[in-house]
């Protein structure tokens, strides 16, 4: 099922990285192409105002320093005529006078060409009072600097930059299936759950649904009977109903809490007192079964949360240590402050529960005994109801347990 979307975020997490190899490399060459060409060019109008106010030996003088020694000087007299170029004996100085002429050049300021595989950045010059040594005026002089070396850098630049675009998309693939693994994980973890979820879920309807059908069919085959004579079978759909209602009432609350739509209405109260309220609701039952309820609850503890939620919880953890605490055994609740943290301890005497059992018991339909907790009416859902209330309020919900001997739920909420 998840092979299409594997595939799917493969394709698009090599796509996205190999775009940004890309896009990064475009950038690195631009900038530096930029960067060398600007540079080049300060040097060539740095040259252009000196020529302005220098004679032709100063110009002579000037080329020995090092960086004017790829400059070649190209000039042209009143009539644009070539005068000349300096260095005379330069190697391609016939070539630069058969391609560059005041014409050519005279609309752009700086400018690159290309001739016989060497590339040249050129300006023009416009010298206000220059001659030769012979004492020809000069009109025009074209500055022509060789950047071979420059334009070999950026080749083997973008050489570099093409070379690691290609590894770039081959490791870009591999990081893509990495991705999509490690992605899809918490998909597929979800995906089953969720499946597990509707399975349960549909199981335990199923269940009051055929005893509700059952029942419905007794009462056809009986129209005569009186509702007297049929009111352990109209008891029984009943108690089917309001079970079937319960379960659907918790699988509301945990679809409400995942996605999450189920919003605390925050409030301040004293959890101790709420906690007293909800024993006291407990006691009879407690005394029926013949089951002993002690509390150790300090009242004054202010708490701010959803006081409904805080009550749903104590009425689970409190009847869940009903249900599995035998006659005369004992059910122990405290609340106490401890620095910034309300510790609720909720202790049994009951069934307890094994070790293996032990780390799932707040997963959803999860149930060691599912015979004898149907019997009991549970739906496996309130300890996961149980957990979601305490971390929607930020704390901590552990349990403790040994087989035959009871269970101790622990709960840490902070202040």
């Amino acid at each position: 099922m998840f092979r299409k979307t594997r595939i799917r975020l493969v394709f698009l997490n090599t796509i996205v990285f190999f775009f940004i190899l890309v896009a990064f490399g475009i950038t690195l060459y631009l900038y530096m192409h930029q960067k060398i060409i600007t540079g080049v060019d300060e040097e060539l109008v740095s040259i252009s105002q000196k020529l302005e106010k220098k004679n032709f030996t100063e110009i002579q003088k000037g080329h020995d320093k090092d960086e004017e020694k790829r400059i070649v000087y190209l000039f042209w007299d009143q009539k644009n005529q070539l005068m000349g170029s300096y260095p005379p004996n330069i190697k391609y100085s016939s070539k630069l006078i058969n391609k560059i002429t005041p014409e050519t050049t005279q609309q752009k300021e700086l400018c690159t060409i290309e001739i016989h595989e060497h590339t040249y950045r050129i300006t023009q010059v416009f010298p206000l009072n220059l001659s030769t040594l012979d004492g020809t005026k000069i009109k025009t002089i074209v500055l022509v600097f060789n950047i071979d070396p420059e334009t070999e850098i950026m080749n083997n630049l973008l050489s570099l930059i093409v070379l690691g675009c290609i590894l770039g998309l081959v490791i870009s693939f591999f990081t893509g299936i990495f991705l999509a693994n490690r992605s899809l994980i918490p998909i597929q973890l979800s995906w089953e759950k969720q499946t597990q979820f509707v399975a349960d879920a549909s199981h335990e309807l199923r269940t009051p649904l055929s005893v509700l059908q059952m029942n419905l069919e007794l009462l056809f085959r009986r129209p005569k009977h009186s509702i007297e004579e049929e009111s352990e079978t109209i008891y029984n759909s009943l108690h089917e109903v309001k079970r079937m209602n319960k379960l659907v009432a918790d699988l509301l609350t945990l679809a409400r809490s995942d996605s999450n739509q189920q919003l605390l209405h925050q409030q301040t109260f004293f959890i101790g007192e709420l906690i007293e309220h909800v024993s006291q609701q407990i006691t009879p039952i407690s005394e029926m079964k013949q089951i002993a309820l002690n509390t150790d609850i300090e009242k004054n503890i202010s708490f701010t949360g959803d006081k409904d939620r805080i009550y749903q919880l104590c009425y689970i953890l409190f009847d869940n240590a009903l249900k599995y605490t035998p006659e005369k055994g004992e059910i122990h609740a405290s609340c106490k402050k401890a620095g910034n943290t309300i510790l609720l301890i909720f202790k049994d005497t009951g069934i307890g529960i094994s070790e293996q059992d032990l780390p799932f018991i707040f997963d959803r339909f999860y149930r060691s005994d599912k015979s004898r907790t149907r019997s009991e009416g549970g739906t496996g859902l309130g300890l996961s109801i149980a957990k979601w209330i305490v971390q929607a309020h930020k704390g901590d919900i552990s349990a403790a347990s040994t087989l035959t001997k009871g269970t101790t739920i622990t709960i840490k909420l902070p202040i």
